[in-house]
């Protein structure tokens, strides 16, 4: 007949973990081969070792630290500990124990299971390496996304550069053409030049500005911030998507305040967000007339700018609201949208410490705002 005992031994001699029961004094009393192996003792050295040369805490002791738990009452369960070999190798191990008591309810022993976690370990380091190589490269693809859709605004807005910019340059043709015709007449051209002068100077000033927007908003360099009156910002977009032809038969309205609304940001950013809203917002009413409302104001607690962007489209289905912001998401045709504006719009607001968000109607309208730093 096989009794309990035979059947504990050989349960324990299976287990593939390092197992050991150690008497009241600290020592050894049973080693499974398991244990033998994982050391590099044998089992007759194993047995009378002191618990301590076998299994070390980095703290306090293995062995202080499992007779004050059990002490407590309570079992050990994953301990981190090590398992000195004989080759003097320090094996990383998790270590569970529970107490053996007589039948008198005094403690006997300890029976100690340390599993080998140095495979555990080595695929959590490859888990982390992987996990940084996916932070890093979805560090990549926002850039990338963020730069896109960058160029994507710069399209736009060069359109309405260069529509001013070939109305500016007629004044200059024509102040050059009236010169021509006075030289060629041999007449007195003192009093000409200095009334083309003032044009002159304002085409050069004009042609400056507009090369400078360009130059800022292509360049994908470090974002570079600086004090800024939104309200100023607000006019330039408003302006431009104008002359790019951009705002159809829709009237833009503004409501600005009277007092500067200063945010500490990078210019060429929140020019991409309000492009990207107001022409969304222009799309959203389509050919009928319709007005777009770009609202700026102090927010509540006075420590950010609040904008809001608001149409009199025709509002966006509750089912659609939630995946507005999903890259790739859109309701255009491909030709018209890709699907990125808004994702990297709430992206850049977001590294603004700021949110953008969106209340939609069916039927009424679209309203989108986000706040910025003071």
């Amino acid at each position: 007949m096989i009794t309990w005992g035979v059947v504990l031994e050989h349960v324990i001699e299976a287990m593939v973990d390092a197992v050991v029961v150690v008497d009241a004094a600290g020592r050894i009393t049973h080693a499974n081969t398991s244990t033998a192996e994982l050391s590099g003792f044998t089992r007759d050295e194993l047995i009378g070792m002191a618990v301590g040369q076998l299994l070390v805490d980095d703290n306090s002791g293995l062995r202080t630290v499992v007779r004050q738990r059990i002490a407590d009452g309570r079992v050990l369960r994953r301990e981190e500990s090590w398992l000195v070999a004989r080759s003097e190798e320090r094996i990383p191990v998790s270590v569970t124990g529970s107490p053996v008591h007589d039948a008198a309810g005094a403690l006997v022993g300890i029976v100690l299971v340390a599993r080998d976690v140095r495979e555990m370990r080595a695929l959590l380091a490859e888990l982390r390496e992987a996990n940084a190589r996916i932070e890093q490269k979805l560090d990549d693809t926002r850039s990338m996304l963020v730069h896109a859709e960058r160029h994507a605004t710069l399209g736009t807005l060069a359109g309405g550069i260069g529509h001013e910019l070939r109305n500016i340059a007629q004044v200059q043709v024509a102040a050059v053409d009236e010169l021509e015709l006075a030289l060629d007449a041999r007449e007195e051209v003192t009093d000409l030049v200095r009334d083309l002068l003032p044009d002159l100077r304002r085409v050069a000033e004009h042609t400056t500005l507009h090369g400078q927007k360009l130059l800022q908003l292509s360049r994908p360099g470090p974002d570079r911030v600086e004090p800024l009156d939104l309200r100023d910002v607000v006019r330039d977009v408003r302006e431009m998507l104008g002359l790019a032809g951009k705002l159809g038969r829709v009237e833009v309205v503004l409501e600005l305040g009277e007092r500067p609304l200063h945010v500490t940001v990078n210019r060429t950013r929140i020019e991409q967000i309000l492009v990207n809203l107001v022409t969304n917002a222009v799309d959203a009413i389509g050919k009928n007339r319709g007005t777009v409302t770009i609202a700026v104001m102090p927010s509540r607690d006075g420590t950010r700018v609040a904008c809001q962007v608001r149409d009199t489209g025709g509002g966006i289905p509750p089912e659609q609201v939630d995946r507005i912001f999903e890259p790739f998401f859109t309701t255009k045709g491909p030709e018209r949208g890709t699907g990125l504006g808004l994702p990297v719009a709430r992206e850049i607001v977001a590294s603004y410490g700021g949110r953008l968000v969106v209340e939609s109607v069916v039927g009424r309208g679209t309203t989108f705002a986000f706040d910025l730093p003071r």
